[in-house]
């Protein structure tokens, strides 16, 4: 009888283990550039992991230092193996999650995401277009600080990688909670910064 049951017992394990189906960031990479891509790719629906499986994203992993408009950036990369944002979420990924730390002339910090947790930090990876990563980065949501982060390294130099930022257009805006968006500079460049690895 107890055979019985640990029979029953491994069997139930087996058939409610559901196996992880891996994919690559090429393939995510490949199906972004498709002309129907807003459409989904459903080819690629069953993966439950995307796998960095060519190590593009260890070119990105370190501490990057460098100045732009007086102010002076440290920016630090992790590479997440399998990373899912919350438990629930049924696709992970390999993916860069980033961390800001950027001080003015003076030396005074003016933002720091350094000691968040990996799903605090508001600036995390996508995926490749061809050499360029595509990150995403939210700062001073309250005055639209949202948008895009691209960061590629250097051909030629891969200790340089150059940050450019593109905010996002949309948004609603509560001039409560931003009343000075009129002057308001973004953290980022909106022009492509250069980075030293460290």
């Amino acid at each position: 009888m107890k055979n019985k049951i640990v029979y029953i017992l491994l069997l139930l394990g087996i058939i409610s283990f559901k196996a992880q189906v891996i994919g690559t960031l090429e393939q995510f990479e490949e199906c972004r550039n498709r002309p129907n891509h807003d459409d989904g790719c459903p080819d690629l629906e069953n993966i439950t992991y995307v796998k960095d499986t060519n190590n593009r994203l260890n070119q990105f992993v370190g501490t990057w230092k460098g100045n732009y408009g007086g102010k002076q950036y440290e920016i630090k990369l992790e590479k997440k193996i399998n990373y899912k944002d919350k438990p629930s979420d049924a696709l992970s990924w390999d993916m860069i999650i980033g961390r800001i730390l950027v001080k003015d002339s003076s030396g005074n910090i003016i933002y720091n995401s350094m000691n968040k947790a990996d799903n605090d930090t508001h600036f995390f990876g996508y995926n490749f277009q061809k050499r360029v990563y595509n990150m995403h980065f939210v700062g001073n949501y309250n005055c639209l600080e949202a948008g895009d982060v691209y960061i590629e390294t250097k051909f030629n130099n891969p200790n340089e990688m150059m940050l450019f930022y593109y905010q996002d257009k949309d948004g609603i805006l509560d001039p409560a909670k931003c009343p000075n968006f009129s002057t308001f500079v973004p953290l980022l460049p909106t022009d492509k910064m250069t980075l030293i690895k460290q």
